[in-house]
C-alpha cells in the first residue's frame, strides 16, 4: 500500500513539475508577444524582465527535475506542449489595449503561482530545490502584482477619460 502511495506522489510530482515547466514556456511566449505590441512600449523593460525570468526559471525547473529524475520515470521536460503554447499565444495575438494585455499576462502568472504552490509541497523545506522554488514564487508574485497595477492603471485612465 505504501509503495502505491509513493508511486502516486511521484506521478503527481512529475505532472506538476511538467505543468510548471510548460507554464513557464507559455510565459516566455506571451511576454515576447507583449513586447511586440505598440501599446506596451512604456512597459518594455518590465516585459523584458518577465521574458528573461521565464527563460531562467525554465532552466532552473529543468535542473530540479533532473535532480529528482533518478527517482522518476517520465519524458524529458524539453517536450513542450505546443497546443497549450499556441492557445496562450492566440489569447494575446489580437489584443492591443494595455489593460487586456496586462489581464492576459496576469492570468498566466496566477496559474504559474498555483503550480509553484503545489510543487513546493513535494520537496523538503530545507532543500536547495525548495529555496529555488520559493525564489521563483516571490518573483512571479512581483510580476503578478505589477500586472495588477498596470491593469488597474489602465482602467483608471479610462474612467477619468469617460468622466471628463
Amino acid at each position: 500500500m505504501r509503495s502505491n502511495m509513493e508511486e502516486s506522489r511521484k506521478n503527481d510530482f512529475v505532472k506538476t513539475i511538467r505543468a510548471l515547466w510548460n507554464e513557464q514556456k507559455n510565459r516566455e511566449i506571451l511576454y515576447m508577444e507583449a513586447l511586440k505590441k505598440d501599446s506596451m512600449r512604456p512597459s518594455r523593460r518590465f516585459l523584458s524582465q518577465g521574458h528573461v525570468s521565464a527563460l531562467l526559471f525554465q532552466k532552473e525547473i529543468k535542473w530540479i527535475y533532473e535532480y529528482f529524475k533518478c527517482f522518476l520515470t517520465d519524458k524529458d521536460l524539453g517536450d513542450t506542449n505546443h497546443i497549450t503554447s499556441f492557445v496562450a499565444l492566440k489569447m494575446l495575438e489580437d489584443v492591443e489595449e494595455k489593460e487586456q494585455i496586462a489581464s492576459c499576462l496576469k492570468r498566466i502568472e496566477a496559474a504559474t503561482l498555483q503550480l509553484y504552490k503545489s510543487l513546493r509541497t513535494f520537496v523538503d523545506k530545507d532543500s536547495e530545490a525548495r529555496i529555488v522554488l520559493d525564489e521563483h514564487l516571490v518573483r512571479v508574485s512581483e510580476f503578478y502584482d505589477a500586472l495588477t497595477k498596470l491593469e488597474v492603471g489602465a482602467r483608471k485612465s479610462i474612467s477619468y477619460t469617460a468622466a471628463a
